[in-house]
């Protein structure tokens, strides 16, 4: 079948005006408008029995259930940024994009000032429900009614107010779900219509659609995380996402029958549906609920954000059984000490390093920290650990690039009894099993041996360690935190990391930036740093003055924070003063260029750093030369780790010579 070319312009709007004159005053069949603008007439009047003389929506929020609903509305949260640019691109001289729930209630609207008064007069603004059954038909309400995109054009409106408009819209739809969570629209004067409106909101909401689809796909994949943490033994388990469809759940579980059909009984349902709506302190992070045809059923909220995103309903075995022994919160001094706030710096870069880490915080994913030699790799990894919900576990960190090749596997999954001559004679845990119930952080993980990837890939597999030297699986509880300064793929494509460790280790990669791309926050930070040494030294209150600002402005920080804070050290120690001068500040590397107007360092510290990095590059060649540039073995020689030497090589311009 061929599509029918619609009349555009003046001509359609007589058609509309002649099928809306016939259909409200004379009462003919809808005749002369697109198929499912007449049936939206009829459901207006003959089902919803709106007039067509209304003014105003007939339902409209007040401030405060807007305020709350705009709040925990996920939607506009991830479909704000798309709408800004795209009002910003289009320009919107005489149109209003909106955003609609999946009731049909007006949650923003962005466009020129004027615009946004105009259609305010006939109640279009935030709060307002604008389904069919609220307003008769209108974009958001047919679309929403017809789950698909469509345009409403002038007097195809069925409300006389709505004619001089003109709105197209499209539905945003939720993954394994019908019913759609929301709609884009477009609105604007009838005579200013866009021809392809229609095109650019279904465009819209597509775009918004992935981005839901990708937060619903981190949703999920964060309640089967915390399923498969709950590995308690005996226990039926049944892992649902917010929407209490069924995610995951085991074999005790699917003997009791508490599944049926793929989904839990309906009260059930329910009961997690109020308990996912109610605020933190209503919810709590245990609840028991009798069901019919179960003793009783104990729900674990699962948080990613902040927000209850599903949860672990468990079975125990028994109902005698004693819960698990906690260890004692941590003090609200030791959770500051390690919190967020001790990152300090307002750049954009940090601050949105810093938010990924919140939202790791507040989930048990894996999570993997990208960031040059001393950029605070660990301090993020503390912070995530303090500040989230394995606070009561310990905390190991482990530099993976410390421990030698041979004795890795040892290190991280300990052993038993006689494994080694000298080594424990009653056997020694891992780390792994030292941070059982809390978070182990691998520092430079790149640095593992091949059959030590192969293990650790196992271990986080099967959640369970199998000691050097024995044959018994240990069950473990541990949320792996993974750093590297340099990137998981790039290590891939080079051949010297698993893929398939790489995605389990790399589930929320977080970028922490180099101090040099952190604009004033090098100022901010080293007055801090000045105040830690300062106290350190015992050397009362030290300042920096104008000249010593601009050297650590200019200065590229190859060492990042931690060469601030010796750089400061050093300057602290040896100032005259107590405003620091540019004198006063010796740097491990100096900078190409000194702001006019500055005293250069003076020559002997210049001749001794010019000295030490030559010694340095002499040393290294010679051990390069003398390994055949072999990096393991001149690294092994060298008394250093491969990350290390490569960063001398990069420092020194050396490179192994063409045959």
């Amino acid at each position: 079948m061929k599509p029918v070319l619609m009349p555009a312009g003046l001509e359609r709007r007589r058609l509309a005006d002649r099928a809306w004159s016939g259909f409200v005053r004379d009462g003919r069949a809808p005749e002369g408008v697109p198929a499912a603008i007449g049936r939206s007439w009829l459901r207006a009047r003959d089902g919803f029995g709106i007039d067509t003389a209304l003014r105003r929506p007939s339902r409209c929020l007040g401030a405060d259930a807007l305020r709350e609903r705009v709040e925990a509305d996920e939607l506009l949260r991830l479909a704000r940024p798309i709408l800004e640019d795209l009002a910003g691109r289009l320009g919107l001289a005489d149109h209003v994009v909106t955003l609609f729930d999946g009731e049909g209630f007006m949650l923003s609207i962005d466009g020129r000032p004027g615009v946004v008064e105009a259609v305010s007069e006939i109640g279009f603004r935030p709060g307002a429900c604008w389904t069919e059954a609220s307003a008769g038909t209108n974009g958001p309400g047919t679309a929403l009614a017809e789950r698909r995109p469509l345009e409403v054009f002038g007097s195809e409106h069925y409300v006389a107010a709505w004619q001089p408009w003109t709105c197209a819209a499209a539905p945003i739809l939720a993954p394994g779900d019908d019913a759609p969570v929301g709609v884009v629209d477009l609105t604007g004067p009838w005579q200013a219509h866009r021809p392809h409106a229609l095109a650019t909101v279904a465009a819209l909401a597509r775009a918004v659609e992935e981005r839901y689809r990708a937060a619903v796909s981190v949703r999920e994949e964060v309640v089967r995380h915390a399923f498969r943490a709950a590995h308690a033994l005996g226990d039926g388990l049944v892992a649902v996402d917010g929407r209490t469809s069924v995610v995951a759940v085991n074999d005790r579980a699917a003997r009791s029958g508490i599944v049926g059909a793929g989904q839990l009984p309906v009260r059930l349902r329910e009961t997690l549906r109020r308990l996912f709506a109610a605020s933190a302190s209503e919810r709590g992070s245990e609840v028991t609920l009798e069901v019919p045809g179960a003793e009783r059923v104990v729900v674990q909220p699962v948080l990613h954000d902040g927000v209850a995103v599903g949860a672990v309903v468990r079975l125990p075995a028994s109902p005698a059984r004693s819960p698990p022994t906690r260890r004692p919160a941590p003090s609200a001094r030791e959770r500051t000490r390690h919190g967020f706030d001790r990152i300090r710096g307002q750049s954009a870069p940090l601050r949105k390093a810093i938010e990924l880490a919140r939202v790791a915080a507040s989930n048990s994913l894996p999570v993997t920290l990208f960031g040059e030699s001393g950029t605070g790799k660990e301090l993020f990894a503390r912070a995530i650990h303090h500040q989230g919900t394995r606070a009561c576990g310990p905390f190991v960190a482990v530099n993976c690039g410390s421990i030698p090749a041979d004795l890795v596997e040892s290190e991280l999954f300990g052993y038993e009894r006689g494994t080694f001559t000298g080594g424990r004679a009653e056997g020694k845990p891992g780390r792994f099993e030292d941070a059982d119930g809390g978070t182990l952080f691998l520092d430079e993980v790149t640095e593992l041996s091949g059959p030590a990837q192969t293990a650790l890939l196992r271990v986080l597999q099967e959640r369970e360690v199998v000691r050097v030297g024995g044959s018994a699986p240990r069950p473990i509880d541990v949320r792996v935190v993974a750093a590297s300064n340099r990137t998981l793929l790039g290590e891939v494509r080079a051949h010297r990391f698993r893929r398939d460790l790489l995605y389990r280790l790399n589930v929320l990669p977080i970028e922490i930036p180099a101090l040099r791309d952190r604009g004033e926050d090098v100022v901010l930070l080293a007055r801090a740093l000045l105040e830690e040494v300062s106290r350190e030294l015992d050397r009362g209150p030290l300042t920096l003055g104008p000249g010593a600002v601009e050297m650590l402005r200019q200065h590229p920080w190859p060492g990042n924070v931690r060469e601030l804070r010796n750089v400061l050290l050093r300057a602290a120690a040896t100032a005259r003063s107590r405003e620091l001068r540019a004198e006063d500040l010796q740097f491990d590397a100096a900078p190409e260029e000194v702001a006019p107007g500055e005293a250069p360092r003076p020559p002997p510290a210049r001749s001794l750093r010019s000295s030490l990095r030559e010694e340095e590059r002499a040393v290294l060649g010679e051990a390069l030369e003398a390994c055949a540039w072999n990096l393991v073995r001149t690294a092994a020689q060298l008394g250093i780790s491969r990350a290390t030497l490569y960063r001398r090589l990069e420092r020194h311009g050396l490179s192994r010579p063409l045959a």
